[in-house]
């Protein structure tokens, strides 16, 4: 059984990228597809953090600007920096003229700073629930539209292209082990807004089923990737053995919680002069080092003098259902995969290397990030480039349908799955991924996930579709890494520790890159 939906925009993903896409996009005809119920297992509703946006006296767009770029550990793309930091502003009135409600002291926003800021900047709603929030409302506003056509508990499988020019995508919908019905939505326009690949890690802070699979579609399309190595650890996920592992905002360290050790020890001052709100990258290294030498790493808050429950609930909820009191104890912390900085390749206005394929959010990569994301940017890059996407698709004449494909060309020969096997390979693959190429890397440890990458494809022949992208993404992260000979940001390589300004350039290459690396230096076990 088949369905086919034709539009002239398909958009994958119904997080803020994929919704404030859809809803910009009127009055053209859209298809939403996503896996799940609308925002469901969706990084955007978890975001605890905010939108930043220079909004009082004190601030500006142009020091918003500088703290990016200086976050970025120079590899950004100062055009795609200055674009999300001008139109900040305009984010913030567009959603408060849909009914959003951010937090206010009086008249004035309630702002945090985190790390990396040089003001407070970030915008939040109820606390740390921003996130759900704007999902929330998103959805709420993207029904009331009439042009966008939802489709639900769909799986995206691959992309229909012809030459270089993108047709459409291709889906299924499965029950227990059988795929029940294909599903072809043919379009000269193709969003992908997926989201991120945490998952292929054992220790995300990401929903399970955010593992990168536009990354996957977009490789196998041949489109072109960037920068993949850039893989953002948050140093503050609560270590108490849940899967995903909860965020602990790092506005909480703006409000002037410390990390410690064991012995009550300010451990991070040995790396750097900031400490708690030093980037990102500086503090997971920190403890991740300091675990490594026998150490436990805590998040203490009993200083605090704040309504801890009030200002942020979600975490709150976490700590209340592990037993944990913020005033009274030491709050177990790890660092664990969080954002992407990399991607599929797209331009300013959010085209790929394919004609009619673009992305958006986290799967993608505008170079707004560089090596090492400013906190509170990624929702704000998430709302400006989608509406740049929209008004480019919206400026020009729709393009000239193609008549209707044969779907019976693109539905695969094998209709069966085995979930039930793929889950031990999938938590092989993703403990291999955080053992060695996680937040400390080198050769070594490079060539030994490539290892075991090869063992996992050896012992699941014609397993989950699911897996065999993680593993396609695990393998394009670790080629990445591998060829980044420095450090720089959150690539951290124990054998190359400073930066080589003669790389100071972005890491472009296709996944036939990939495979021509592979069969030269491993031919013999390939």
């Amino acid at each position: 059984m088949e369905s086919i939906y034709k539009s002239d925009v398909v958009i994958v993903g119904s997080g803020i990228s994929g919704l404030m896409t859809a809803v910009s996009l009127y009055p053209r005809k859209v298809t939403l597809v996503t896996k799940r119920k609308l925002g469901e297992m969706s990084s955007s509703a978890w975001a605890q953090g905010g939108i930043a946006a220079a909004v009082t006296k004190h601030d500006s767009p142009q020091k918003h600007f500088e703290d990016t770029i200086k976050a970025s550990s120079g590899l950004s793309n100062e055009s795609a920096v200055k674009v999300i930091t001008e139109e900040a502003l305009d984010v913030v009135k567009f959603l408060e003229k849909i009914g959003v409600n951010f937090d206010k002291n009086g008249s004035e926003f309630s702002l945090s700073k985190e790390a990396a800021h040089s003001y407070r900047r970030v915008l939040k709603i109820n606390g740390d629930q921003s996130g759900k929030f704007l999902v929330d409302y998103l959805i709420s506003y993207a029904k009331q539209q009439g042009h966008i056509t939802f489709v639900e508990d769909v799986s995206i499988d691959h992309i229909i292209q012809k030459e270089n020019q993108c047709l459409g995508i291709m889906g299924h919908i499965h029950k227990n082990e059988v795929i029940d019905n294909f599903v072809f939505f043919q379009s000269p326009n193709v969003i992908l807004a997926t989201g991120g690949l945490g998952s292929i890690y054992a220790h995300t802070t990401n929903p399970r089923d955010v593992y990168g699979e536009a990354i996957a579609m977009a490789a196998k399309a041949n489109a072109e990737l960037v920068d993949l190595e850039f893989v953002q650890f948050h140093p503050t996920a609560l270590d108490i053995g849940l899967d995903p592992a909860p965020l602990l905002t790092e506005a909480i360290r703006g409000e002037g919680a410390f990390i410690v050790d064991e012995n009550n020890k300010r451990f991070l001052f040995e790396d750097d002069p900031l400490g708690e709100m030093a980037p990102r990258d500086v503090v997971s290294r920190s403890i991740h080092k300091h675990k490594l030498k026998g150490h436990s790493t805590f998040l203490d808050c009993r200083h605090v003098k704040i309504n801890f429950e009030r200002m942020f609930p979600t975490a709150s909820q976490y700590l209340k259902q592990a037993s944990i009191s913020p005033s009274k104890d030491f709050i177990p912390i790890i660092p664990a995969a969080h954002y992407h900085m990399g991607g599929i390749k797209v331009d300013i206005n959010g085209r790929t290397s394919v004609d009619g394929l673009w992305a958006c959010g986290e799967c993608s990569s505008t170079g707004a990030h560089g090596a090492n994301r400013l906190a509170s940017n990624s929702l704000l890059e998430a709302f400006v480039f989608s509406k740049r996407i929209a008004d480019t698709i919206n400026s020009e004449p729709p393009k000239k349908g193609h008549k209707l494909l044969n779907i019976e060309n693109y539905i695969p020969k094998e209709k069966t799955i085995s979930k039930i096997r793929a889950k031990k390979y999938i938590w092989q693959l993703r403990s291999a991924m955080n053992k060695f190429v996680g937040v400390d890397r080198n050769k070594l440890t490079l060539d030994q996930a490539f290892i075991e990458f090869f063992r996992i494809e050896r012992e699941t022949k014609s397993l989950s579709a699911k897996l065999k992208d993680m593993l396609l993404v695990s393998k394009l992260i670790t080629f990445a890494a591998m060829h980044r000979k420095e450090s720089r940001g959150t690539h951290f390589r124990s054998d190359y520790p400073t930066k080589n300004n003669k790389l100071l350039k972005r890491n472009v290459f296709i996944q036939n890159d990939l495979y021509e690396y592979l069969n030269n230096k491993f031919e013999k076990v390939i």
